[in-house]
């Protein structure tokens, strides 16, 4: 008999204020679907605590009808695969960080020959194989994996969306200096060394204030790179701030930065940064890939791409900026669209429990 609420276990969630988990939670149980989400067990020992937490999710799977392994868990998907297996419950993996891709391509951290590697691609294979849906977050890299895993059984891409924290702001009364920001955890992906080399370039073409929002091991590298520069005083270092503040934040300035990373991954994502800025009404400048221009036909002047991977088009960019008047129906129309692609998540989802209810 079909469940007139079907129960879903949301597993290994590794921060519940995470945009990617936050938004997928949120909409399904505004859908109608009772959600629930084990905290990791935090007893010693690293097998006891994944023993604790193995046991839990299969304990909570018994009365549920779907499991769904959260962002950035992509090693647990054996577990989750056979929890699932066993209780009759279909498997929704979210693949939105792949391992291989994240320590081979991105960090550069694993030789790409070594065996290390060729276990993070086997991983990340195996988890789209072993899943009833597969998540990722762009239909550019849904392709790919389709391309790769003909065989998978569904692979669909959920875009990322903008939280419900990220609202139109009145623009500046000034454009003068222009006032620049990035946000993040100074990750690879984001391009720092090419941003902090544009800003250098155009501190004698343009009058800015940039402000560096975040933490990471990346960091002083950045600081120390806008000291011999030059543009130290035109910069501003700050440490992570809560979600919360973040829009007072954004609503300061004036441009939104991007990705810029040159890796295979940084062409095919659209981050949440990018959400973020657009929905507040802010010009997020980015690099220019397919990913991204999924969104152009509804961000309008408000999203600006940068072609080329290099910092002389960035700066060229940044100086001849105008930003935009804020548009409120663009962050409308991003929403709308984003909820049409839920929507079909949640549709592929009861068909699932429906189908197996069946059986």
């Amino acid at each position: 008999m079909r469940p007139t609420r079907p129960r879903v276990v949301y597993y290994r969630i590794h921060d519940r204020t995470y945009p990617r988990n936050s938004r997928i939670r949120r909409y399904l149980a505004d859908a109608g679907f009772e959600v629930v989400s084990p905290r990791p067990s935090r007893v010693r020992g690293r097998i006891v605590r994944l023993a604790h937490d193995v046991f839990r999710l299969w304990a909570e799977a018994r009365r549920s009808q779907v499991v769904v392994l959260s962002e950035l868990r992509l090693a647990h998907a054996p577990f989750v695969a056979l929890v699932g297996r066993l209780t009759r419950c279909t498997v929704v993996i979210d693949g939105f960080v792949g391992l291989h891709e994240t320590a081979v391509g991105d960090w550069k951290a694993v030789s790409p020959t070594s065996f290390r590697a060729r276990l993070l691609r086997l991983q990340d294979r195996l988890a789209v194989a072993w899943s009833d849906v597969y998540l990722i977050d762009t239909e550019v890299r849904a392709a790919a994996v389709r391309l790769d895993h003909p065989r998978a059984r569904c692979v669909l891409a959920l875009p990322v969306g903008a939280p419900p924290w990220a609202t139109p702001q009145p623009a500046r009364t000034t454009s003068e200096p222009l006032r620049i920001l990035y946000y993040g955890n100074y990750i690879p992906l984001h391009g720092l060394d090419i941003v902090i080399e544009a800003l250098g370039s155009l501190a004698p073409r343009r009058a800015f204030s940039a402000t560096f929002v975040g933490n990471g091991s990346l960091r002083p590298a950045i600081e120390a790179r806008a000291v011999n520069l030059g543009i130290a005083n035109d910069c501003v270092f700050l440490d992570s701030v809560p979600e919360e503040a973040l829009l007072s934040v954004i609503a300061s300035t004036d441009v939104v930065l991007g990705t810029f990373g040159t890796s295979a991954k940084a062409q095919s994502v659209v981050a949440n940064k990018v959400w973020q800025g657009l929905a507040c009404g802010r010009v997020v400048v980015t690099r220019d890939t397919a990913a991204v221009r999924e969104l152009a036909p509804i961000a309008r002047n408000l999203l600006v791409g940068v072609r080329s991977p290099h910092s002389a088009e960035l700066a060229d960019t940044l100086a001849e900026l105008s930003p935009a008047d804020a548009d409120t129906s663009i962050a409308t129309d991003l929403e709308t669209w984003v909820a049409g692609e839920y929507a079909q998540f949640g549709d592929i989802l009861r068909d699932l429990v429906e189908s197996r209810c069946r059986q």
